[in-house]
Parts: C-alpha cells; sequence; structure tokens
C-alpha cells in the first residue's frame, strides 16, 4: 500500500472556504498555504459557495464540481471557518479526514447596523460550533486567542498556526520620514475595525500635534457601503483634514503606502490574527494598536498596544512619529517577532500539525 495510501498515492488536501475574493485575508491565505502544499507534494483545489469573477480560474465553485472533488475519499478537506455558509455542511459530509482551521468570527452585533445578512452568518457560525465537536481529525487556530474559543466550544488542543505571510527577512530601519507625518491603516472599511475611531483618534492629534499630518484608509467597503459614507461625514465633522480613503488598491499599492507611512494605527474591536500589523513591522511602519482579541498576541511586542482610549491613542502616534528611541526599540523588537511569523518556521508547524492527517 505504500506509506501514502492506496497505490502509494499522497493524499490530495482540498480546502473549503465561504467565498473567495480578491484582497480577501482567508482567500489569500488559501491560496498561499494550496501552493505550500503542492510543494509537499499534496495537490489540491480551493472550493468555495461563492466566487469573484477575478478567481474563477483559481478557485472551484462548490456547485460547480467542488461537492464532487470533496468526495474522493482519499481526501484531505481543511474547512477554514470565519462564517456560515453551504460549504460548511459540505465539508463535513465528505468520506475523508476534516481538518477545522479556525480563523474566529466577527459577532454579528458588530456588523447588523451596516450588513444584517452577514451578521445573521456570523451569529450562525458561531451557534453552529459546538456541531462540530468530533467532525475534526485536527484542529488548527491561527492564534492562542482562537485555539481558546475553540476549547470553549468543546474543542481543545487545537494547534496554533500563525497566517503564512510573506515579507523581507530585515524590516528596513526606522528612520523618521521627511515632511508631514502619514498614518495608515489597511484593511477591509468594515464597523469591527473600528476606522471611525481611528479617524477620531488621527483628528485629535492633527489637532493637538501635527497640523500639516494625513491619514490613508487601504482597503476596500465591499458591502459596506452605508458604513463608508458615514465614515465621510464623520471626517467632516470632525474637521479631520488629508484623509484619504484609497478604496481596494492591488498589493503593490498597498505597500507603497506603507513605504510611506510614519506610523500605522488600529482600533479594531474584533482580531483573530491580523495581518495589517505584521505587513507594517516588516515595512518599518511602528505599529499603535488597541488591546483587542488577538493584537497583542500578533504583535509580541513590536508596538503600543492601548486600550480603547481617543486621547491615549493619539498621544502614542504621537510618540512613536516623534521619538527616536522609541522607534529604534520597537523595531528591534519586530525583527525578532518576524523571525518567529517567517513563512518557513510557520510552514513547519503546519507540517508537523497535519503529519498525522496526511498519513496512510
Amino acid at each position: 500500500r505504500g506509506r501514502h495510501g492506496a497505490a502509494g498515492r499522497v493524499r490530495p488536501v482540498h480546502q473549503v472556504i465561504a467565498a473567495a475574493a480578491p484582497a480577501d485575508a482567508i482567500t489569500g491565505q488559501a491560496l498561499a498555504w494550496r501552493e505550500v502544499l503542492a510543494g509537499w507534494g499534496h495537490r489540491g483545489e480551493i472550493v468555495a459557495e461563492h466566487v469573484h469573477p477575478d478567481l474563477r480560474g483559481s478557485v472551484r465553485r462548490l456547485d460547480a464540481g467542488g461537492e464532487a472533488l470533496l468526495a474522493d475519499d482519499r481526501a484531505v478537506v481543511i474547512l477554514r471557518y470565519s462564517v456560515w455558509s453551504a460549504g460548511v455542511d459540505a465539508a463535513l459530509a465528505v468520506p475523508g479526514r476534516v481538518v477545522l482551521w479556525y480563523h474566529n468570527i466577527t459577532p454579528g452585533k458588530l456588523l447588523r447596523p451596516w450588513n444584517a445578512p452577514l451578521a445573521q452568518d456570523c451569529d450562525r457560525a458561531r451557534a453552529a460550533l459546538p456541531r462540530l465537536r468530533g467532525r475534526a481529525r485536527a484542529l488548527v487556530a491561527d492564534s492562542a486567542f482562537n485555539a481558546a474559543e475553540l476549547a470553549a466550544a468543546g474543542m481543545p488542543g487545537a494547534s496554533v498556526i500563525p497566517l503564512l505571510l510573506e515579507g523581507p527577512a530585515d524590516p528596513p530601519s526606522p528612520a523618521p520620514h521627511p515632511g508631514p507625518p502619514l498614518i495608515v491603516s489597511v484593511g477591509r472599511i468594515v464597523p469591527n475595525k473600528r476606522l471611525d475611531d481611528v479617524i477620531k483618534a488621527f483628528a485629535l492629534y492633527q489637532r493637538h500635534h501635527a497640523p500639516g499630518a494625513s491619514l490613508a484608509l487601504v482597503g476596500g467597503h465591499d458591502g459596506f457601503e452605508s458604513y463608508r459614507a458615514a465614515l465621510g461625514r464623520l471626517v467632516e465633522r470632525v474637521g479631520a483634514r488629508g484623509v484619504t480613503f484609497t478604496g481596494r488598491v492591488p498589493e503593490a499599492e498597498r505597500d507603497a503606502w506603507y513605504a510611506r507611512a510614519s506610523a500605522y494605527l488600529c482600533m479594531s474591536a474584533h482580531e483573530g490574527f491580523c495581518a495589517p500589523l505584521v505587513e507594517a513591522m516588516a515595512a518599518g511602519v511602528p505599529v499603535v494598536a488597541r488591546d483587542a482579541g488577538a493584537v497583542r498576541e500578533t504583535l509580541g511586542g513590536a508596538g503600543i498596544v492601548i486600550e480603547p482610549d481617543l486621547p491615549l491613542a493619539a498621544e502614542a502616534l504621537h510618540e512613536v512619529v516623534s521619538s527616536s528611541s522609541t522607534r529604534t526599540g520597537l523595531a528591534a523588537v519586530a525583527a525578532a517577532r518576524l523571525r518567529e511569523l517567517s513563512p518557513a518556521s510557520v510552514a513547519e508547524r503546519l507540517r508537523a500539525a497535519l503529519a498525522p492527517v496526511l498519513a496512510a
């Protein structure tokens, strides 16, 4: 039979996600891990209930051959769980080996005023967590914070595997940028990211410390058009100047904003990991972030973590922009944290976690 099962063949590994879209973090992780798994000999497909037109050649729709792929009893199926979709039932019905990869679920109450259907899907996914007990051969979580949520739902023992993120081996030096400061915040324009608090904190910073400062909110707002419009009105109401909403941008343009940034500000109310914090560290940008969810864990000491206090956020921004010693200290910790999160290190952690499932 060979060590990989019948006919000595390695097991294919398919990944199931709710929806595939450009610039979506979970879609990006599925694509990145597909490449890594293929390098180990475990080729497979990504299956999603909804697929953006730009990804139709890369992701298989569930109702267009996806369910048939999952029916292979030799396959390992990774269910990337973050919201309810038809893919959840499809993955749990397969005859093969299922891995539950928990990306956390945004509490519906944070979304409901702006996107009630999505809030309902999030609440349904949280309510369904106990149904998943005993259904998976292995449990994976992006953070210890996520693993604790799985344990609370009766699924202890998840392997903690951070997101797989590319970045430079050595981040740039924390030298100050010439000219007025630029503050950036990157990610989808959604209410759980509390970009309203980002704008308010920036307005205080601009008013009391840096009148010429500017703010860039980098990310798309699909499904949250009303929230984006409300943020525009908030900018006017608080008197903030130099605020740019970029919309969804290619990675190169996103990285250009990081390269110009003086500081990164995160005021998110809920994070299961937080990839932009790692991207900011890799770009040499000092971070100020609200202590919520897995934010502190993601940073690993490489940022100023604050309580949800707007004046404090403004003062922390002033500190990281104006103090060379603070930036130097944060950069040293960031370099160590980035080594811990290197793709090679993360990949080996997953290889160890999946070894029993991938074996014959």
